[in-house]
């Protein structure tokens, strides 16, 4: 097979750049990003934080709404508690779980009480009393809660922002720094990933306790050789949670006020040169991976601009993260490259509402824009609006959307609309 190349760097360029553009769109308000339903509104900026990483530890196959309103409510809960006592991790991670065996079948999952009304919960039934939330990956998922807790606990004082500080956000090279951060997150959570057992799952904490505090002792001693042996086994490729998880900490307006915050109560040098408006950090953002999911991988999303005639000697085992990052390693040696990576995201928002509805006769790579774009200053642009369901004002004079640059590109829609005139001219 040919060796991956693009071969249609201007057609791929215009692609790419209305994704950059909705990306853009995406972060420029908290409106267009779904926040935590918080179990309480003191929460410190670290708690804040340590709360966000472990609700995206719970973010597979499950309704990210769902996660955020419900699971971000009880773990906030456990959160406020962790940092607010010197208890034994394992047993105040205990104290918030609860186990059922139904059918033969053992269950494990989180509760707590809740303190007022909240109108987030109600959407799911939870009025009084009590609240409860299990991931779909339940059993595990705890494993992973308790290890970053325990961890935090040997080595950071309970603070997911002291653990990032010292694992490379001081690196003068913020490239180099946002990617030393990665490797010490993983490490941090996700090295103990594997399938449980609700059955076992005591025997299993126990387990990971010992293995937890073997790794603390020699993170203590020698930090920077621990961070060296998690990078040799790091593969930034399938890590969707860990990337979202730090992309919303260097581009969310929420989140990204959060790390700030949580930097300076720390006391870190120059805590601001890690808000999402420095060029520096803007100029590091290449780092970040695209997160996979079923949506960037979708055939007909891929097949229309991710195909020929516009790339080549593609492998078929590459999925999207992997493929994205060679087209962009290939159009910056040219002087091209008029996007990153990570930015393509908003496939999340995207393929649901135009790919997976057909949506071609009004899609920036079908049809065009010309049916939906009203260049009227200062209401809501119909274009992002219809895409990703972004809210963002019209601004015609500074619009890059509105040239339809990439009109026309899709190879899918293309098949679609010529599938679409056969039936018709059939039905004549």
């Amino acid at each position: 097979m040919a060796a991956f190349q693009v071969t249609d760097t201007a057609s791929l360029g215009h692609v790419l750049a209305v994704f950059s553009q909705l990306d853009t769109i995406r972060w420029s308000q908290p409106a267009n990003y779904n926040l935590i339903n918080y179990c309480t509104e003191d929460l410190t900026a670290d708690e804040r934080l340590l709360n966000h990483w472990l609700c995206y530890i719970t973010d597979r196959q499950t309704s990210f709404a769902r996660i955020w309103d419900v699971g971000g409510y009880v773990l906030s809960y456990l959160v406020r508690a962790y940092t607010r006592s010197t208890q034994n991790v394992h047993e105040l991670l205990n104290a918030h779980l609860r186990r059922d065996t139904n059918d033969g079948k053992d269950r494990v999952w989180f509760e707590c009480p809740i303190e007022k009304p909240n109108i987030r919960l109600s959407r799911y039934g939870f009025d009084a009393g009590v609240v409860t939330f299990a991931s779909r990956y339940m059993p595990e998922d705890v494993i992973l809660i308790f290890r970053t807790l325990a961890f935090l606990d040997k080595t950071s004082r309970r603070s997911l922002a002291r653990f990032m500080a010292g694992s490379g956000l001081g690196i003068a090279d913020q490239r180099d720094a946002v990617a030393s951060v990665a490797r010490a997150l993983n490490g941090l959570t996700y090295v103990s990933g594997g399938a449980r057992s609700a059955a076992e799952i005591d025997e299993q904490l126990d387990d990971e306790g010992k293995r937890v505090e073997k790794e603390a002792e020699g993170f203590g001693l020698d930090s920077a050789m621990c961070l060296r042996l998690w990078g040799r086994k790091f593969h930034p490729y399938g890590r969707k949670r860990l990337w979202c998880s730090i992309r919303d900490y260097l581009k969310s307006p929420e989140f990204n006020d959060v790390l700030v915050r949580s930097l300076k109560d720390i006391d870190l040098a120059d805590a601001d040169r890690w808000h999402r408006n420095n060029p520096g950090l803007r100029a590091a953002l290449d780092v970040l991976e695209l997160p996979g999911d079923v949506w960037n991988n979708n055939e007909v999303f891929r097949n229309g601009l991710f195909s020929s005639p516009y790339l080549s000697g593609q492998p078929k085992a590459w999925d999207m993260p992997r493929t994205v990052r060679m087209i962009y390693e290939e159009l910056k040696n040219q002087g091209n490259a008029v996007f990153y990576p990570e930015q393509l995201d908003v496939t999340f928002d995207f393929v649901p509402r135009m790919c997976q509805r057909n949506m071609c006769d009004v899609c920036s790579f079908g049809a065009g824009i010309g049916k939906v774009c009203h260049a009227q200053k200062g209401l809501l642009c119909p274009v992002a609006l219809a895409a990703c369901g972004y809210r963002h004002k019209c601004d015609p004079k500074g619009c890059w959307l509105k040239q339809d640059a990439a009109r026309g590109l899709c190879q899918s829609a293309t098949a679609h609309d010529q599938a679409g005139s056969s039936e018709a001219a059939s039905q004549a």
